[in-house]
C-alpha cells in the first residue's frame, strides 16, 4: 500500500475535471472523452477488458422522460359528485411515466400514510384493499428505522414500487417540505436505464407499471382530509411514532399526461483483475464509481461548467489507483477484481442499476460491492462511515482494514441526507448483492474543530457546483489513506474463502430482487 502515489491521484482529477470535458454528462463528447482516459489508463496499468464482447465497455440505453407540461390535467371530485381542477405544478407535478406516452387514470383515492410494507413489520398497507385505487403517501419514514432503512423506505422509487405491488394504479406523493403555494416537487424529468427487454433496470428508480404518479404538497393533502372524520395533525403525528394510518378519503381524482421519450446511449467502463485461485477466481468483488457529473449548468461567478472534481473524479482516481496497486504489487487476490466505472449516477444510479441488474459476468458469482463516490477527501481522514456495511458480513472487512489504518468507525451523523439511496452500492443491494459506500467521519486532530460544520459549509459551496473544480479544496494524504481503505476491504473480501453474507434476518437480505 506504500506504492499509493497521490501524484497519480492527482493527475487523474485533474484531467477528468479539466474544462475540455464539459462537466463529463452522459450522452456528450465530454462523457466520451471520460471514457476514452479510463480505458487508456486500464491499458497502462494492465487491466484486462471486463466489458461486452472482450472490450473495455458495456453499453447502456439511457431513457430520458419529460412530462409535457401543457398536457397535465388533474380533476378531484368529492363523494357528493362536485368536481374541482387541480392547477398544474402549484397543486400537483406528474412524474413522467418512463414506458406510457400517455399517462391516465381514474380511481378512488386511498391515504397509505408513508406507503411503506415492511415484511413483519410495520405496513402502510395492512388490511387494505388499494387494487385498482390511487394511494396518497407522504415522503419519509416513520421514526425507530437505521439511517440506511429511513434511506431505503423514502425513496420515491421504492414507494411506487410498493404501491405497484399492491396492486394501486397510481399515487400521489405528498411532500411535506414544500412550501404552500409553491412548486410541490420539480419531478419533470425522470431517467432510466433500459433492459433488452426494454423493461426498467432493477435500482433505485420506479420500475412498475403504475398508471400515474403525481408530486403534490400540504396543501392539497390538508383539503384531502376534509370531511374523512380525521384530524391531520393527528394522524402525521401517530405515522411519524410508527403507528400506521389508512383510510379511505372522501375524493376520487381523474389524471392524465403526456410524456416524451428520448434514449440515446452511455457507458459504463469495465476493468478485471482476475483471481489467482483456480475456483475462487470465478467470483468477484466489484469497486464502483461514478464517472459522470452534471455537464453544463446555471453561470456562477462567470462559470457554467460543473466539473465534478470531488464528485466524482476523486472516486474514479481513487479507482484507478487501487487497480494499479492490485496489478504492480504483487498482490494476487483469490477473487477476481471488476473495476466498474459507471454512467448516470447523476440521473438516478442508472447505469449501475444496469451493471448490477445487466453485469458482464454472471450475476451470481458477484460476491460484494465497495463503491466510491465523492470520498471529500478536505481534511484528515481519521474517522469513518461505512454505509450498508451494518447489513452483512462485510463489516468485519471494514472493521480489520479501519483497525490496520488506524481509523475509527463511526455511524451516519447525517441520516436525514439519505445518502444510503444516493449512490451506486443501492443499486448492487437492491440486487441481492452486499454492498457499502466508505463515507469521511467526523473525527479531527485539531481541539475544538467542528468536522461536521465544516463539511457542511464546504458541501453548501462546492457539491454539484460550478466552484467543484481543481482549484477547490484537497487533503491528498487524506486520499492516500481512503485508496488504502477501499483497497484493504476489497483484498480481504477477495481473500476470505467464505462469501460475504447478510446478516441474519436482516430486511435487504429478503427484500433484494
Amino acid at each position: 500500500m506504500s506504492r499509493i502515489d497521490t501524484n497519480n491521484i492527482r493527475s487523474h482529477i485533474a484531467y477528468l475535471a479539466h474544462d475540455r470535458l464539459k462537466g463529463r454528462l452522459p450522452g456528450t463528447a465530454g462523457y466520451q472523452l471520460a471514457v476514452d482516459y479510463v480505458i487508456d489508463q486500464y491499458r497502462q496499468i494492465g487491466v484486462t477488458p471486463g466489458g461486452d464482447n472482450g472490450g473495455y465497455t458495456q453499453k447502456v440505453i439511457l431513457r430520458k422522460s419529460i412530462v409535457n407540461n401543457s398536457s397535465s390535467i388533474a380533476v378531484l371530485k368529492d363523494s357528493e359528485g362536485n368536481i374541482d381542477s387541480l392547477v398544474f405544478q402549484n397543486d400537483f407535478t406528474p412524474v413522467p411515466h418512463p414506458f406510457s406516452v400517455m399517462a391516465s387514470a381514474d380511481g378512488q383515492l386511498i391515504f397509505s400514510g408513508y406507503g411503506i410494507d415492511i415484511p413483519g413489520g410495520y405496513s402502510d398497507y395492512a388490511g387494505m384493499d388499494v387494487k385498482g385505487k390511487i394511494v396518497v403517501i407522504i415522503n419519509g419514514a416513520p421514526d425507530g428505522l437505521s439511517s440506511t432503512f429511513t434511506a431505503h423506505f423514502s425513496s420515491l422509487g421504492n414507494k411506487m414500487n410498493t404501491a405497484y405491488a399492491r396492486g394501486a394504479s397510481g399515487v400521489i406523493i405528498i411532500n411535506l417540505n414544500a412550501r404552500p403555494g409553491s412548486n410541490p416537487n420539480p419531478v419533470l424529468q425522470f431517467n432510466v436505464a433500459l433492459n433488452a427487454d426494454k423493461s426498467a433496470a432493477f435500482g433505485r428508480v420506479f420500475t412498475g407499471n403504475l398508471k400515474i404518479a403525481l408530486i403534490s404538497n400540504k396543501k392539497l393533502l390538508t383539503r384531502l382530509f376534509l370531511n374523512s372524520g380525521k384530524n391531520l395533525e393527528q394522524v402525521l403525528a401517530g405515522i411519524k411514532k410508527g403507528n400506521p394510518s389508512s383510510f379511505e378519503l372522501p375524493y376520487s381524482i381523474s389524471a392524465s399526461y403526456k410524456t416524451t421519450h428520448n434514449d440515446f446511449e452511455s457507458y459504463n467502463v469495465v476493468g478485471l483483475i482476475p483471481g489467482s485461485d483456480k475456483v475462487l477466481k470465478n467470483e468477484y468483488v466489484v469497486h464502483s464509481a461514478h464517472l459522470d457529473h452534471l455537464g453544463i449548468g446555471r453561470v456562477v461567478n462567470g462559470d457554467s461548467i460543473y466539473n465534478g472534481a470531488h464528485d466524482n473524479a476523486s472516486g474514479v482516481a481513487s479507482l484507478l489507483e487501487i487497480a494499479r496497486i492490485y496489478k504492480s504489487s504483487g498482490a494476487k487476490p483469490k477473487r477476481s477484481i471488476l473495476i466498474a466505472m459507471v454512467t448516470g449516477e447523476e440521473m438516478g444510479l442508472i447505469g449501475s442499476s444496469y451493471f448490477a441488474a445487466n453485469p458482464t459476468v454472471p450475476k451470481g458469482s458477484i460476491v460484494a460491492n465497495v463503491n466510491t463516490d465523492m470520498p471529500t477527501v478536505i481534511a484528515p481522514l481519521l474517522s469513518i462511515v461505512p454505509l450498508g456495511a451494518e447489513h452483512s458480513s462485510i463489516m468485519n472487512n471494514v472493521k480489520f482494514a479501519a483497525s490496520y489504518l488506524g481509523l475509527d468507525i463511526e455511524k451516519d451523523p447525517e441520516p436525514n441526507e439519505n445518502r444510503f439511496v444516493r449512490s451506486d452500492q443501492y443499486s448492487f443491494v437492491m440486487n441481492g448483492i452486499p454492498a457499502l459506500h466508505i463515507k469521511y467521519g467526523n473525527k479531527s486532530d485539531i481541539p475544538g474543530f467542528d468536522m461536521d460544520a465544516y463539511v457542511k459549509k464546504w458541501r453548501a459551496k462546492y457539491y454539484h457546483q460550478s466552484a467543484d473544480g481543481m482549484d477547490g479544496i484537497f487533503n491528498f494524504a487524506a486520499a492516500k489513506t481512503y485508496v488504502q481503505l477501499n483497497f484493504l476491504v476489497s483484498f480481504s473480501i477477495a481473500q476470505t474463502l467464505l462469501r460475504p453474507e447478510w446478516n441474519k434476518g436482516d430486511l435487504f437480505g429478503t427484500i433484494a430482487k
